[in-house]
């Protein structure tokens, strides 16, 4: 049995219930853009959870909340590509975590991922009785009655963080320390509280941390809440992004086009993203999408922008640390080491492939980077 539809007409909550109400066994698939979630459910139970958004996989979720280090997730990454194998057995095995702080993790994962799910006020949902994924499943047990009541919680609180935090491009600047030596706090927190240096905006601290725009959010709003923080509206300067007033899906996949044939690849992104988030349910045009996608790939291949080549700093630090840099730019640029692959920084940035592809390309064309 097959069932479908769209979170506008039947909410995520909806479907959850509906699918442990009925004790059904299956995968529901959620998309949205180009983001796609997979909910595994077993008898009515959810047993894992997975997601094609790079700040939901698994080392990202690791290193945001604490459990690992960026480094041990590199360590990890290298190792996989070498002997294959699911990473977070490795990260056992190298003895950067517990099983048990393993399975923990996985099960906050598919819980975060899940509560994700209840700011989407559009997507598409479809349900497969009966299909399993075709890997090995960590099994957990999430009972769905308790995370909808959590991810309605956590819904009402996100509405209430966006009154305070309009935009990931906000900076939080501090007016009063936010970390005591003497407190008592989770190693993730400490982190985004850390990365709060009255210059880093929303987004560079979510880059920064490897972690979800909420998670940042949720945190810094707690701490302005108590009088510690401010937060400054949108810098200027900051990067424009495509605007879709006034346009249909098709016309800004035509736009994305004439970037394109006009060599200019990032602003043809910029809006095929604009197309698929205004237009996310039209399969057509999807599928064009992907194939102008596909187009840009080569052509960043054309200019040398290769999985296999290595970056190398053009430029000395001096001269690195007067350059206004997008969020996107910096995290890049700081995990440059003259020795590690694209492929393998591309692997620890929590950035979309094609995205940290197009900052690559940029830095080399700024002559900020090369590439042997």
């Amino acid at each position: 049995m097959a069932f479908e539809g769209n979170l506008e007409t039947m909410p995520v909550a909806d479907v959850l219930q509906w699918a442990a109400n009925g004790r059904l066994t299956g995968t529901i698939r959620i998309s949205r853009a180009e983001i796609t979630k997979m909910i595994y459910i077993k008898k009515g139970k959810i047993v894992s959870c997975t997601s094609t958004d790079p700040r939901e996989f698994l080392g990202h979720f690791l290193v945001s909340q604490g459990a690992i280090s960026e480094s041990n997730l590199q360590e990890a990454i290298i190792q996989q590509d070498r002997l294959s194998g699911l990473l977070g057995q490795i990260l056992v095995q190298r003895g950067f975590l517990t099983d048990a702080k393993l399975n923990e993790m996985l099960r906050l994962k598919a819980e975060e991922a899940i509560f994700d799910l209840f700011t989407w006020d559009d997507g598409l949902f479809l349900f497969h009785e009966g299909e399993m994924p075709g890997f090995e499943l960590v099994p957990i047990s999430l009972d769905v009655q308790g995370l909808v009541l959590e991810g309605m919680r956590r819904l009402d609180e996100w509405e209430r963080i966006r009154d305070a935090i309009p935009s990931e491009l906000c900076v939080p600047v501090a007016i009063r320390p936010l970390v005591d030596s003497d407190e008592e706090i989770d190693t993730g927190s400490r982190s985004v509280l850390e990365s709060v240096d009255d210059d880093r905006s929303i987004e560079d601290i979510c880059l920064h941390t490897h972690s979800s725009e909420f998670y940042v959010c949720e945190i810094l709003f707690r701490q302005g809440q108590k009088g510690n923080l401010k937060f400054v509206r949108p810098r200027s300067g900051s990067k424009q992004r495509a605007s879709a007033e006034g346009m249909s899906g098709t016309s800004l996949l035509q736009v994305a086009r004439e970037h394109l044939a006009g060599g200019e690849l990032e602003r043809s992104v910029r809006y095929l993203q604009a197309a698929l988030s205004l237009e996310p349910h039209d399969r057509k045009l999807r599928e064009a999408a992907s194939e102008i996608e596909n187009e840009v790939r080569r052509r960043l291949e054309g200019h040398g922008v290769v999985l296999k080549a290595t970056p190398v700093l053009e430029i000395g630090l001096d001269e690195l640390s007067t350059l206004d840099l997008e969020p996107s730019e910096g995290f890049i640029l700081s995990r440059i080491d003259g020795g590690s692959s694209l492929e393998a920084i591309i692997k620890i940035s929590p950035l979309p492939e094609i995205e940290s592809l197009l900052v690559i390309w940029k830095l080399v064309r700024g002559g900020q980077l090369g590439l042997k």
